[in-house]
């Protein structure tokens, strides 16, 4: 039988000893776990035990915390029955301690047979309250267990082929808000052996590479407020999707590291190997399918590197970690960065002025094996430009073909030509889409845009102005313009910062507020991605160009 487990608190020991004897001469099934001079020495048990008390027994006037504060203080973050004992008789304790939720306000000296009497209707009203707890536990895992079976299905929809966005509603409601990244996991080329595998075994391994995932993602993540989905999407294919409440520094670091385990826990404990890819993190769940296609094209740099590996999103050159371009050198870098944005914001002339810059560079490469996989990276580059402006069945080429065109070609004009058919290929498919669209709501979603910068603007509420789902017009978005609705307006608000750092009166706390930044650090580095200098040095230079001046908005 489990015991009640009471705390007894009084600044008198004589008392403290007399109502202990008093609880545990009431029979069985009670069990004093602490007796306490203090609410403050009683509180600071509570905290010390997580709250391992049922009862709690206390007298009202005691020094350092009295007994009703302590009642207060303590059902913040534990639940349990507070009974009180005291030697006065004043109504508006009463009044409080029933407040409280107090089961009853004994006066002192206590009649031994009316406490006894009274712990009886305790020990049941303890009882049924366990009983309780129990059972809303029990339905609170089994409700937790269908949201999150409900959230994997959604996530499963989202990531597979041919789904009409349309249909999911506002599913993003369904899920917390914070950072998320997304991580395309897939099995690497089979090992010989598994050619005699028969449909059992593929079962049961594939079986084990989920709950290998699982108990990877549980054990990276522990009690943290990050938590992670993973699913299975295609035959050797599958997704993970991790969240953190909030952006911090070390978030990248902690997605490599979890791509790590997994991969060497699926190597250590099955006969196979996997590669990982994972892009930008998001914070608006309608930008999932852009981040899917961003793991997706990362995912294809495997032909080109092999597989058991991960693959990034790009970094800056000072963290030297290009993983997406491969470049050489930084001018070589720089064209197939600006031959990847040509593609995607759909400027043919441009891309092709790049594609015509970049082959430039390659003719005064010397070595054959550094140029093929130089041109190699290009078509990976534009392929993945074209899965970020389309869905991924609405491009009919095929880069694993296109890739093995390049492999075969016997000269540099060769090569050139297979990389710019598949440059022009994509930049029509990326054009047919854009005309068959209206560009009416993306002007009407612009304009809101423009004129509530100040407010808080989620894709739900853009896309609520032009009555479309939000899932859809976030795709819709991508496809018209070629950069997310949220690149779009974090450019907006960058162009408005700079014309509001003209005024020396407004300080830069008052210009966040002006266009929807809370906090000034976000904003500065925000700023400084997008010109290359601070707020501050952005004001300075504009005093410069204006003939001098200090500034007085900092």
């Amino acid at each position: 039988m489990q015991t009640i487990r009471t705390l007894i608190v009084d600044d008198e020991a004589r008392i403290r000893r007399g109502i202990e004897r008093l609880v545990l001469s009431c029979g069985e099934g009670w069990d004093v776990v602490k007796t306490a001079s203090d609410g403050r020495e009683a509180l600071d048990y509570f905290h010390e035990t997580n709250g391992a008390v049922d009862l709690l027994i206390t007298d009202v006037k005691m020094p350092e915390m009295d007994g009703l504060t302590l009642i207060h203080e303590a059902k913040k973050s534990f639940s349990f029955y507070p009974l009180l004992v005291s030697g006065y008789d004043d109504f508006q304790y009463l009044q409080t301690a029933l407040r409280e939720g107090a089961l009853d306000y004994l006066l002192k000296p206590v009649d031994r047979e009316q406490f006894r009497s009274r712990m009886a209707e305790i020990r049941t009203i303890v009882s049924e309250g366990r009983y309780q707890r129990q059972k809303r536990g029990e339905m609170e895992r089994d409700a937790e267990k269908h949201r999150k079976a409900r959230q994997i299905q959604t996530l499963s929809y989202i990531t597979s082929m041919d789904i009409d966005m349309a249909s999911l509603g506002y599913w993003v409601d369904d899920f917390p808000k914070g950072q998320y990244v997304l991580l395309a996991v897939r099995m690497d080329t089979m090992p010989v052996k598994t050619r005699s595998y028969k449909p059992g075994d593929w079962k049961a391994y594939f079986y084990a590479l989920e709950n290998i995932m699982g108990e990877v993602l549980d054990n990276h993540f522990g009690s943290s407020d990050r938590q992670g989905w993973c699913w299975r999407g295609g035959e050797a294919e599958f997704w993970m999707l991790l969240y953190s409440p909030d952006s911090e520094l070390e978030w990248e670091e902690a997605t490599y590291e979890l791509a790590s385990k997994l991969r060497s826990s699926i190597q250590t404990y099955t006969p196979f190997s996997v590669s990982v890819a994972y892009g930008d993190p998001i914070e608006d769940l309608y930008l999932l399918p852009e981040a899917k296609r961003q793991a997706v094209g990362l995912m294809n740099y495997r032909l080109l590197h092999g597989g058991n590996r991960i693959f990034r999103q790009e970094r800056s050159e000072a963290e030297g970690d290009a993983v997406q371009t491969g470049a050489p050198d930084k001018e070589l870098a720089a064209a197939l960065r600006k031959l990847k944005l040509g593609v995607e914001q759909g400027q043919a002339e441009e891309a092709r002025e790049c594609s015509k810059r970049l082959f430039e560079l390659l003719d005064r490469m010397d070595s054959p094996e550094r140029l093929q996989k130089t041109a190699r990276n290009a078509m990976l580059l534009i392929h993945s430009a074209g899965l970020e402006n389309l869905s991924a069945y609405a491009i009919s080429l095929s880069i694993e073909e296109e890739l093995h065109k390049a492999e075969r070609a016997a000269n540099l004009q060769e090569l050139k030509r297979v990389v710019n058919d598949l440059l022009e290929r994509i930049l029509e498919d990326i054009g047919q889409a854009r005309e068959s669209g209206s560009r009416k709501p993306i002007e009407q979603a612009k304009a809101w845009m423009a004129e509530h910068l100040d407010q808080e603007i989620t894709i739900k509420k853009i896309a609520d102005q032009v009555y479309m789902n939000p899932t859809y017009f976030s795709e819709y978005f991508k496809q018209q313009t070629g950069e997310t609705m949220l690149d779009y307006l974090t450019g907006l608000r960058i162009e408005r910062a700079k014309t509001l750092l003209d005024d020396q009166k407004l300080k830069i706390q008052d210009i966040c507020g002006l266009i929807g930044y809370q906090d000034v650090k976000y904003f500065s580095k925000l700023f400084k991605q997008r010109t290359g200098m601070t707020p501050s040095k952005y004001r300075e230079h504009l005093l410069q160009q204006h003939g001098g001046g200090e500034p007085n908005g900092q």
